[in-house]
């Protein structure tokens, strides 16, 4: 056996050892198990106390051990950082999912304040509940059964690594539940609400003051009609968009135009309606640099800048204001059949609904095209379908 140094005391018959840090006079233990080294303090300064504190430390790690318990535990905060540490390796090695975003998000507002002083093998249901209830006051309102479902897969990483790194045995997840508020219909508008946008928006540019001011409401009112007539999101997707990401391509003798965009649910094309190019050649026109070709010589060139930005800047927030204001004035801020307050959003909500009244695409296709599930179509636009049935349902009868 190799020679003790100060400070260093073998216990168990040189299974473990004792040892004091140079700056501490607390005795830690040091010991093997599952073929790891692991160190843990004993909170003891007499030696005697440390030899008896190491004993049960590595008695009871050998216990869990044997019976296929953690033999380490860790505080959930710790885990949830290696989760998102993992979770941000995948996205610079462009191999994670968009919406990790998201659970990294869910991780640091929810998890990590309200649970993350708990060790992650004692988060039980009593735990989620109160997590639950303290969730509710931050948030506000009672969060959708979307949202939980993110958030129940944010915390399904965070155990998963846990897992990985035996601080928890499969046994100890407890059940994640979802009784969020259930998706209900979306505010939208209807044709006659976008043709009054449309109109107004040409009135409302040219009454615009000089300058910044102009330049704002000429691209926000691109932006409305490009939004519309893509169905694309507003903020993340719209915003990320560049000149560069737009193509056309050939299908059956028609010349198409399309948008790769990049959002919540990762890359997709979108093929833009047939009008579009002309709002975006109006954007591109604006800029006295671009002005001279056609289009189809701009979108060839392959630009990288941004669509619907000034001057590099992200405008979600500004043109969310602009919008909602433009709307208050148009007496089109609510939508009467849900009572709801309409939004840029609500422009993609009008995309879905006018494609499936009008049977331009199947709600399978719909759902590839905006980036979406079958399910969340049916769920948020099945009035469209029951509407479009009316005939089989009413009898083909007109009400007297």
């Amino acid at each position: 056996m190799p020679q003790k140094i100060d400070d260093t005391v073998h216990i168990l018959e040189g299974k473990a050892t004792l040892f004091r840090r140079a700056t501490s006079p607390v005795w830690h233990v040091r010991y093997k198990i599952r073929g790891t080294w692991e160190r843990m303090t004993t909170k003891c300064h007499n030696l005697e106390d440390a030899k008896q504190a190491g004993v049960d430390i590595v008695m009871n790690a050998m216990f869990r051990e044997k019976n296929d318990l953690p033999v380490v535990s860790k505080r959930f905060k710790a885990v949830a950082k290696l989760a998102i540490a993992r979770m941000e390796a995948l996205q610079a090695a462009k191999q994670g999912k968009a919406t990790f975003i998201t659970y990294i998000q869910a991780l640091n507002k929810y998890f990590i304040p309200l649970v993350g002083n708990h060790n992650i093998d004692k988060i039980d249901n009593a735990v989620l509940t109160k997590f639950d209830t303290e969730r509710l006051a931050l948030m506000g309102k009672p969060p959708s059964a979307s949202v939980l479902n993110n958030h129940n897969s944010a915390l399904n990483r965070v155990f998963d690594e846990a897992l990985e790194r035996g601080y928890m045995s499969r046994f100890q997840i407890p059940l994640l539940r979802n009784e969020g508020v259930k998706g209900q219909r979306r505010p939208d508008f209807t044709l006659e609400d976008y043709t009054a946008i449309y109109k107004g928006m040409r009135k409302w540019v040219k009454e615009a003051r000089k300058g910044h001011e102009t330049a704002l409401r000429a691209v926000l009112r691109e932006y409305v009609l490009v939004l519309a007539n893509t169905g694309i999101r507003a903020g993340t997707e719209a915003m990320n968009l560049k000149w560069q990401h737009l193509f056309y391509f050939e299908e059956q003798g028609v010349r198409y135009l399309a948008l790769n965009v990049n959002g919540k649910t990762g890359h997709r094309e979108v093929i833009a309606r047939q009008n579009t190019f002309g709002y975006l050649d109006r954007l591109r026109m604006l800029n006295p640099a671009w002005q001279d070709g056609t289009f189809e010589d701009f979108i060839k060139a392959k630009h990288d800048a941004y669509v619907f930005r000034l001057n590099g800047k992200d405008m979600t927030t500004t043109f969310g204001r602009m919008f909602a204001r433009f709307l208050s004035k148009h007496e089109l801020q609510y939508d009467a059949r849900t009572g709801k307050e309409r939004t840029l959003y609500s422009l993609r909500h009008y995309y879905a609904t006018m494609a499936l009244t009008y049977d331009r695409m199947t709600i399978y296709t719909l759902s590839k095209h905006m980036g979406t599930s079958v399910k969340m179509i049916e769920l948020h636009y099945g009035h469209v379908q029951l509407r479009k049935k009316a005939h089989a349902i009413a009898g083909g009868k007109r009400l007297v």
